[in-house]
Formats: structure tokens, sequence, C-alpha cells
């Protein structure tokens, strides 16, 4: 009797294990296509990035105060430009880092950093 309770007991330890396996093993795989599908698609943005000028536009928009700083009188424009930025809300400023990660084939670093929307925890 007790070793058909041992018995019983152990097929159900071992199913419950089995099932955490499995678990396991799905959530890796998922994780593992997501992080291929975000290579992908970051590949294929930098493909595409051949036949857009966007990529350039933007690069001289966020390197405009950088440059302008060079010539003292472009300093009060560059000062402006990011004082602009910096008061523009925050949302704002995550769709713009956004744009450049697309662009540049930078979502992956900018995913790392996890950038959280104020209010969330």
């Amino acid at each position: 009797m007790w070793a058909g309770i041992a018995s019983a007991v152990a097929g159900i330890a071992e199913s419950w294990i089995d099932s955490k396996k499995a678990k396991y093993e799905a959530e890796k795989t998922f994780q593992m296509k997501m992080a291929e599908m975000e290579a992908t698609w970051d590949l294929i943005a930098l493909r595409q990035a051949q036949y857009s000028i966007k990529d350039e536009i933007i690069t001289i928009i966020i390197f405009f105060p950088l440059v302008a700083w060079w010539f003292p009188s472009l300093r009060p424009q560059a000062k402006a430009w990011a004082d602009f930025v910096t008061t523009m809300p925050y949302w704002y400023q995550m769709v713009m880092f956004g744009i450049v990660a697309a662009s540049f084939g930078l979502r992956w670093w900018f995913g790392q950093q996890g950038f959280k929307i104020k209010g969330q925890k």
C-alpha cells in the first residue's frame, strides 16, 4: 500500500518537474526568437537606410548644437535648440530616441537602457 502511495506521489512530482522544464524551454525558445527578430529588424533598417536621406537629416539636427558651438556667433542658437529639446515632454523625447534608434539600427542599445515612461514602475 505504501509503495503505491509513494509511486503516485513520485509520479505527480515527476509530472510537475516535467511541466516546469517544458515551461522553461518554451520561454527560452521564445526569448531567442525575439532576439533574432530584433536583430533582423535592425539589419533591415540599416539596409533600407541606403535609399533614404532621413538619417542624414537626423544627424544634422542632432549634431547642429555641437557644430554650432565652434562658432561664437551661433552659440545662442545652439543653446536655444538644446534648451528647447529639454523643455519638450518626456514622451516626445522618447519618440526622438526611438527615431534615432530605428534609423541607425540601435534599437538593441536603447532597449538595454531600460527607459521607462514616467509614472510606470
